[in-house]
């Protein structure tokens, strides 16, 4: 399949998948005007409980992860640079137990609170409130598509939807690098280290995979990959 060639909506899909948003907003670059310029380091927690408000990533990683009643934590997204994010508690004033850490240096630009309530910005700015809608859809389609997916087999399962979803967004290689670690992935899939690595070893006796590092996944059986998945 030629990557160039597919449609929106199918690699929307393939990256819900692999839980990454990226260049979903860049039409706001042509508003930072109204923005705050914010730089973080590797690893900090945005505080947008104090900070509050809309936020562009200009440079840069950020990772969406909430608390469960039962005091786990479970990673959502990775917002990658082009995106915004926070916008959907901003706007509903809904503010869950989530956290925003920086997993690289990062460079964001912080929107006013109450920005989207001025009738102003709305009626002089249509362009961006059409691609907020639109991405905040998006995101909401790829909740709706990994809920889906969770609810439904193995965690064996789950890894292989996962890695075909990662070969797809390479242009249907069957080698490539992940860029996630381990623990990275158990905490997207919602599952502990160790049960990853479980399902890790039995795909490999299976054959259907030789290898899956943070440099390099390669898949040695295409067709069985997909039969597991397909489970």
């Amino acid at each position: 399949m030629d990557i160039a060639a597919t449609p929106k909506n199918i690699l929307d899909s393939e990256m819900a998948r692999i839980g990454h948003v990226a260049d979903l907003n860049r039409e706001w670059e042509d508003v930072l005007h109204y923005a705050v310029k914010v730089v973080y380091p590797k690893g900090a927690v945005i505080p947008h409980q104090k900070a509050r408000g809309i936020y562009y990533l200009a440079k840069g990683s950020v990772t969406i992860s909430y608390t469960s009643s039962c005091g786990r934590g479970r990673l959502t997204l990775y917002i990658e640079p082009g995106c915004l994010f926070n916008e959907a508690r901003t706007l509903s004033g809904y503010d869950p137990d989530g956290r925003f850490v920086c997993t690289s240096d990062v460079e964001v630009w912080r929107f006013p609170e109450h920005l989207l309530e001025n009738a102003d910005f709305v009626r002089e700015h249509p362009a961006q409130i059409v691609n907020l809608l639109r991405s905040m859809g998006v995101k909401m389609l790829i909740h709706y598509t990994f809920l889906a997916d969770m609810g439904i087999g193995s965690h064996v399962v789950h890894l292989c939807r996962f890695i075909l979803s990662l070969a797809r967004k390479n242009r249907n290689s069957t080698t490539f690098p992940c860029r996630m670690t381990q623990q990275e992935v158990a905490d997207l899939l919602g599952i502990h280290r160790a049960t990853l690595a479980r399902a890790l070893q039995r795909l490999k006796r299976s054959g259907a995979i030789t290898s899956f590092t943070s440099r390099k996944v390669q898949i040695s059986d295409w067709n069985l990959l997909v039969a597991l998945a397909s489970q």
